[in-house]
């Protein structure tokens, strides 16, 4: 008897620890995301849909899956994963999100100049170079239809389908994010815009 109620007690520790690593940082938890090589990174997301997005890699910073969205406006909450924004297409441009707090927290390491790699289902890979860094400030942040104020021209509000058009509109890949501030995790908007090497 003593035996069975010890490997219970053993399992219940288990089972708390387990749930205890899982509640630490991510930061720690993605930061193996980007070791490793580009070409195996290609290589472990193959599939047979050449034209799927499967993945985006930038060279010591990420190395990210890509979803599709289930819905219109729905963020992957996986780790190391980016969501295929649908209707970025509508203005040309391939659209990626994430939320800060999970695999956005890499986009703010991205600079201008910095190259970005897409992966395709077949293996193939495009090419881009950062261009332009818009941060905006929304005035009412967790709302889809807010006002926001461009952070490097603050002198009055925009709406949000401006702010769509300045960054979905002006290259050919967007990355986006939430920006914190105080503790808001969705104070503002951060976009990562790139345009294809050709």
């Amino acid at each position: 008897m003593q035996k069975i109620s010890l490997s219970i007690k053993s399992f219940s520790i288990l089972a708390i620890l387990i749930l205890a690593i899982s509640f630490l940082p991510l930061k720690s938890v993605q930061a193996a995301a980007s070791p490793i090589s580009l070409n195996r990174f290609s290589e472990a997301l193959k599939e047979s849909d050449s034209s799927k997005l499967v993945g985006i890699y930038v060279n010591d910073i990420l190395a990210l899956r890509v979803v599709q969205q289930v819905s219109t406006y729905s963020v992957s909450s996986l780790t190391n994963t980016a969501t295929q924004f649908g209707l970025a297409g509508n203005y040309g441009s391939i659209g990626l999100l994430a939320h800060n707090y999970l695999s956005g927290m890499y986009f703010s390491e991205l600079a201008t100049g910095t190259k970005i790699n897409l992966i395709f289902g077949d293996g193939s890979i495009r090419t881009y170079q950062v261009e332009k860094i818009k941060k905006y400030q929304a005035l009412s942040p967790d709302a889809l239809d807010s006002d926001f104020i461009n952070l490097d021209n603050p002198s009055g509000t925009i709406s949000g389908d401006q702010v769509i058009k300045e960054t979905y509109g002006a290259g050919d890949l967007v990355l986006q994010t939430c920006l914190e501030k105080n503790g808001n995790l969705t104070w503002g908007r951060l976009f990562i815009i790139a345009s294809l090497v050709e």
